[in-house]
């Protein structure tokens, strides 16, 4: 990984959850990286979540960090969700983070889950030493009151739930851990499968979505799509690049719009190919 850093204060150390599969690799290495070079004063435990890393890639992951990163890895038993709904885009792993309460260890009380997608281009220690407040969930939403109305109605909660992005989100473990549900989740997968969109994202609204501190989309979950509806509305205070570069601390290629394809949209490319590991 080229020249390495020291460690001021190994005490400093914070939790980091993931969840991959071999064929994203290559862009997990690549956040971790802007993860570690952006934050060389903590340490960090990244709990990696797969069902079919090998030695080969663990040897390989591990020759690609940073001397601040230590994986984990927890293995997933992909049998334990058969039946539930999948498509191409959102296998058996997106529901790795719902059931991360119940696979980590006892010594984790509070977890950073970070999607592979995204860049941490900035400090994050006020986001992960954030208060809870009561809350299980420190995250943002991308969608905007009509839509938190819909979701409330298709997934029949009340209005003091809030669908977030479960791409960039702290989890309150410790509590968690006591009210998590298993069989309740799967079979409310099952039923309604049919009227579900964003798989994971509709568990945690529906069981967990009325304990969510929402936190600025702007700062933490920053999307080209997001800066396209944001410039559209406020023309007069538009995000740019001087704004990302200055105010924004973690970027987030949402959806099917990645730097690494030819076919991207948007401002935010250059952050991913700063930070790319080759593999």
């Amino acid at each position: 990984m080229g020249e390495d850093f020291t460690i001021i204060d190994k005490n400093l150390k914070k939790n980091i959850l993931v969840n991959i599969n071999k064929g994203y690799i290559c862009h997990f290495l690549t956040m971790i990286n802007s993860l570690s070079l952006n934050n060389k004063e903590s340490m960090f435990d990244v709990y990696v979540m797969h069902s079919n890393l090998t030695d080969e890639d663990k040897a390989l992951i591990l020759s690609k960090v940073r001397a601040n990163i230590n994986p984990i890895y927890i293995e997933m038993d992909n049998s334990l969700f058969k039946g539930a709904p999948t498509v191409k885009r959102y296998p058996y792993e997106i529901y790795y983070r719902i059931f991360a309460p119940v696979m980590l260890p006892e010594s984790v009380d509070r977890i950073l889950y970070l999607d592979s997608d995204l860049i941490v281009h900035n400090n994050i220690d006020e986001l992960y030493n954030m208060n809870f407040e009561g809350n299980l969930f420190i995250a943002c939403t991308q969608i905007r009151s009509f839509m938190q109305w819909f979701n409330r109605i298709r997934l029949t909660v009340d209005k003091n739930h809030f669908y977030i992005n479960t791409g960039v989100m702290m989890m309150n473990i410790k509590e968690l851990r006591t009210l998590i549900d298993m069989n309740e989740i799967f079979k409310f997968i099952r039923r309604n499968g049919w009227r579900m969109c964003l798989y994971d994202q509709d568990v945690i609204f529906k069981f967990f979505g009325d304990r969510v501190r929402l936190i600025d989309p702007k700062i933490y979950n920053l999307s080209d799509r997001y800066i396209t509806f944001y410039n559209m509305r406020r023309p007069k205070h538009r995000i740019n690049l001087d704004w990302v570069e200055n105010n924004n601390k973690i970027i987030h290629y949402l959806g099917r719009n990645k730097p690494w394809k030819d076919d991207y949209k948007g401002i935010l490319k250059d952050y991913y190919f700063k930070y790319k590991v080759d593999i």
